[in-house]
């Protein structure tokens, strides 16, 4: 197995972070969640809610990664602690669930908020998207690194620049502050669970650096930084964000709506102005959608490493570009978006992934117990509120996703049993 040379920079690590969490979720969200959550105290209190878990899941991530530093992610982490079987199911369900159908949800918004500028046939902004980036990391490792922090430069200033304008528009909506007696009675229904879904959906994408560790330079001060500075910055334009959108523009406006940001952008800056902001978000879709064939492809090449069956995913070319797992990700997630929604990706995606948060955070307990004598080298800090705080929160998104809907459980037992199914019959023997 070839040396894996450290290509990204502090700065790239960072673009990675805030690529793969500033896409989908945060510009598409909230219309989904006006259906069953029309209070702006308990609106905020979901995205505040959805930074609280990113932090802790980043600062407990981080504290896994360097217990056990490789790269793979969640793939690496439960073949450390769970074993090979679960460590093949969580790597599969991971390229699967976990990047391969959030690529699809990105490029779907992201030909949402293109059509309103460029109309064309239907999938084909998606198709193209996805095609075109592919490409790009297939060219050039470092090429690609520079892409995704360029792109990201420029989401981020067009976003402040929007946030910007919203707090200044003259006609703002009358907006309460303070909680009201029905913000409980919202707070304890399940449909404040599944927005939350749509909300930790959005902030996904704190751990994108781990993805990618062994590929970063000086990752013991690197990947903290990354990790850390990358969800303090997205959770406040999170929260500015969604403050502009309820600031400008009636919820009854924005309901049910995808490309949401569109109405307040044509509050904000007229129709005309609308068309930008849906080509500035179109845009921010780009690094988004970089971030995390980058990261996935990682994945499958870590899972290459351990099964020969999937031995040929490590193949890279003269650019050090892992090129087969590219184009695997490349076609998994063409195939989303060509036989599935918007809707039915986000939310199936979000109850599986909430699994993996959860079970990758109880490891840090695990083989904390396990391993006493190894030092803590990041976390003695917080351990062990912080991870326990972060598992709180995922036990109640899991809660309330199978109140609002049992046939969940079902769905989340075929999926898992699909992946264990495919362990015996392939992962088990050819196991390294």
């Amino acid at each position: 197995m070839s040396q894996i040379p450290r290509t990204y920079n502090l700065p790239a690590a960072i673009s990675f972070v805030i690529a793969t969490m500033v896409g989908t979720g945060v510009f598409t969200s909230l219309g989904y969640q006006l259906d069953s959550t029309d209070s702006f105290f308990s609106i905020m209190l979901l995205w505040t809610l959805g930074g609280v878990a990113a932090f802790t899941g980043a600062l407990s991530y981080v504290a896994l990664a360097m217990r056990m530093p490789r790269s793979g992610g969640e793939y690496h982490f439960f073949s450390r602690i769970y074993g090979p079987a679960l460590a093949y199911v969580a790597g599969l369900l991971t390229v699967v669930v976990g990047f391969a159908a959030p690529i699809a949800a990105s490029a779907m918004a992201f030909e949402k908020y293109a059509n309103n500028i460029f109309t064309v046939p239907e999938k084909l902004w998606s198709v193209l998207l996805v095609s075109l980036v592919a490409f790009i990391h297939l060219f050039d490792v470092k090429k690609g690194g520079d892409f995704n922090v360029i792109t990201t430069a420029i989401k981020i200033l067009l976003i402040l620049v929007f946030i910007v304008a919203g707090l200044l528009y003259s006609n703002p909506q009358a907006l309460g502050f303070m909680p009201q007696t029905r913000d409980l009675d919202l707070m304890l229904s399940s449909g404040f669970g599944v927005s939350l879904v749509y909300v930790t959906y959005a902030y996904t994408g704190w751990n994108a650096a781990i993805y990618v560790l062994d590929e970063i330079k000086n990752p013991k001060r690197n990947i903290p930084l990354a990790i850390l500075f990358g969800t303090g910055i997205v959770t406040v334009i999170y929260l500015l964000l969604h403050f502009v959108f309820l600031y400008t523009t009636p919820m009854e406006a924005m309901v049910g709506k995808t490309d949401v940001a569109y109405e307040p952008g044509k509050n904000i800056f007229g129709t005309t102005g609308a068309k930008w902001i849906s080509a500035i978000i179109a845009i921010g879709l780009i690094p988004n959608v970089s971030s995390m064939i980058v990261s996935s492809s990682r994945v499958v090449r870590r899972m290459g490493e351990d099964y020969r069956i999937l031995s040929i995913f490590q193949r890279t070319n003269k650019n050090a570009s892992p090129y087969l797992a590219l184009l695997l990700m490349g076609g998994l997630s063409l195939l989303f978006v060509l036989v599935s929604t918007f809707k039915e990706t986000v939310e199936y995606a979000g109850f599986i992934l909430s699994f993996f948060g959860l079970f990758t955070v109880l490891g840090l307990f695990i083989h904390h117990h396990r391993h006493p004598e190894i030092e803590m080298p990041f976390g003695r800090w917080f351990f062990p509120i912080v991870p326990i705080i972060y598992i709180l929160i995922k036990v109640l998104i899991i809660t309330y996703l199978i109140w609002d809907d049992p046939n969940r459980i079902w769905h989340g037992a075929l999926t898992f049993g699909i992946a264990f199914v495919l362990y015996w019959v392939s992962g088990k023997s050819t196991n390294k």
